[in-house]
């Protein structure tokens, strides 16, 4: 399935089956199972009956079909892999707001 960037920008603001995640990610549901297990991809309410997802798990799981695709990963690598990116994005967003308060000593 080809999805267009607005239809992405479209997408994210949408609330998700776990059904429909695996399509719009073009993850097998048995692999988007095992990230969901192992906590790299979240629903908005883990506790309610029916799973539902957002924005983020909807980038994180398209994130892990390309890895799986361009790199053959099994399921918990990629859900190592997804942690390891999130962490990064993190750090980023974390030297980022350094650098707006202190410009001239953070390079």
């Amino acid at each position: 399935m080809r999805v267009e960037l607005t239809e992405v920008i479209w997408l994210e603001q949408q609330v998700l089956s776990l059904q429909e995640l695996a399509e719009f990610a073009g993850l097998p549901r048995s692999v988007l199972d095992e990230l969901l297990e192992s906590g790299a991809i979240e629903p908005i309410e883990p506790a309610a009956a029916e799973l539902h997802f957002g924005g983020p798990a909807l980038r994180a799981a398209r994130v892990a079909a390309r890895l799986r695709a361009d790199f053959e990963l099994e399921p918990r690598a990629l859900a190592v892999v997804l942690g390891l990116l999130e962490r990064v994005e993190e750090l980023q967003a974390q030297l980022q707001a350094l650098r707006v308060r202190q410009p001239h000593s953070i390079r």
